[in-house]
């Protein structure tokens, strides 16, 4: 989680500060931490066994969100694509 927030503030920087390379640490970064999230989310759903399953509790709220982030803007297959791009350039 900590290499996802790290990432994350130092693709906003390269973002800020219009670098070339902004658009490979940004497919780094949302690779990253939407893997991140749907791995927390989905051990938060095993950790909390049948809980999970009811509707009182906000887990499939979040598993729809941490999966969503996989999907919105490009896939993480994309994300993989344009990042092979760019180390290969």
């Amino acid at each position: 989680m900590k290499a996802a927030r790290g990432i994350t503030y130092q693709a906003t920087d390269l973002v800020s500060k219009n670098d070339p390379q902004k658009s490979y640490m940004s497919a780094c970064c949302k690779m990253l931490a939407s893997d991140v999230a749907m791995r927390v989310t989905t051990d938060a759903l095993q950790i909390a066994t049948g809980y999970g399953y009811m509707a009182e509790y906000a887990f499939d709220r979040m598993m729809r969100d941490a999966k969503i982030t996989q999907i919105h803007k490009g896939t993480n297959q994309i994300m993989k694509l344009k990042i092979s791009r760019e180390i290969l350039k």
